[in-house]
């Protein structure tokens, strides 16, 4: 089983250090966000410093896209990296939520993303991996037609990972694409040191729960496993999500928009972050990749609070998991074989 680590940090000096502690403990690639420029620096200005200091991980934007990032800027970085750097650039790519509210743009569609993504293959090395990131029916199929991998950011429910893993690689088979379809997980990770620190994180992270959910449930809520009765409240608050807070740990407005519905906060912060001691985070992964039948999993590893260390968090992260890399979980009936 594959496991990636994304970088949030607010620093390209701090990201090249993230990178060096994400291959020392064993994670098979880092990620590199693209989004609120304001808020954090080039993406491929950092990946390149990180490709220089490492020697072995995979690297990549998780993720950018084709909007504020048009397809040729990506086509041309990816054949620049693939030849300083070869076989380690791979391109995680969406259509741009949260990177492109941020400015005031709008998103891509995912009809407009195929043909992008299209584009750059045809300038970008024949061995890269693209990596899309989805969370609807739609996005699923768009990533069986024209990627290698697809990241379901629906968190950690097994119903939603199956069903829209099922749909990615009907579609890829419909495409007549003989090449497997590796599918990925996506999940907010905090590894605490103890139970206490656990609790606190839960209630200082609540906004970070509720972006992912924006991203996830903003389109549609089929085939994602959400109870029927929370779907209108959720349709609602999240409308309000306020995107000037996007990307923001400890005093994320967004954290308070279900005060009034403490059930649904407690569902959110369960199912869109993995959060607990190393020995509750392993095993958790483990069963939803097993059930779910995943190849791999990203986890953002984003600061907590200003003074915390990155570098160690990589660090006890990639060692409560370490055992999962070598996990190869069967893929469950219906998703097609691998």
């Amino acid at each position: 089983m594959r496991l990636g680590v994304i970088n949030l940090t607010h620093s390209s000096l701090a990201a090249v250090k993230f990178a060096q502690a994400a291959e020392a403990a064993g994670f098979w690639g880092v990620g590199i966000g693209d989004t609120v420029p304001e808020r954090y620096q080039d993406t491929y200005v950092t990946a390149a410093a990180c490709f220089a200091a490492t020697d072995r991980v995979h690297i990549g934007p998780t993720v950018t896209n084709t909007v504020t990032r048009h397809w040729s800027v990506l086509g041309a970085t990816a054949r620049t990296f693939g030849e300083l750097y070869p076989g380690r650039f791979f391109a995680g790519v969406a259509t741009g939520d949260g990177a492109c509210h941020s400015v005031g743009l709008t998103p891509s569609t995912w009809a407009r993303l195929e043909e992008d993504v299209a584009s750059v293959r045809s300038w970008a090395p024949d061995d890269m991996e693209v990596h899309i990131a989805a969370s609807g029916p739609r996005g699923a199929e768009a990533a069986g037609r024209v990627a290698t991998d697809l990241i379901l950011g629906t968190g950690l429910n097994v119903t939603a990972l199956r069903t829209l893993a099922a749909r990615a690689r009907a579609a890829r088979t419909a495409a007549g694409i003989a090449a497997p379809l590796r599918v990925w997980g996506f999940v907010t990770t905090y590894v605490a040191p103890d139970r206490a620190t656990a609790d606190a994180a839960r209630i200082s992270q609540r906004g970070r729960s509720v972006g992912t959910a924006r991203f996830s449930f903003s389109s549609t809520f089929a085939d994602k496993g959400v109870p029927e009765a929370w779907q209108p409240i959720l349709r609602e608050r999240l409308a309000r999500y306020d995107f000037s807070n996007h990307g923001v740990g400890a005093g994320n407005t967004n954290g308070y928009l279900f005060d009034d519905h403490p059930d649904i906060q407690r569902y959110l912060v369960d199912r869109f972050m993995l959060l607990g001691t190393a020995e509750e985070c392993e095993a958790r992964l483990r069963q939803v990749a097993a059930d779910a039948g995943l190849d791999g999993c990203w986890l953002t590893q984003s600061p907590l609070t200003p003074d915390e260390d990155p570098v160690r968090r990589v660090r006890s992260t990639g060692e409560a998991l370490r055992s999962l890399a070598a996990f190869e979980p069967a893929h469950v009936s219906g998703t097609g074989a691998l």
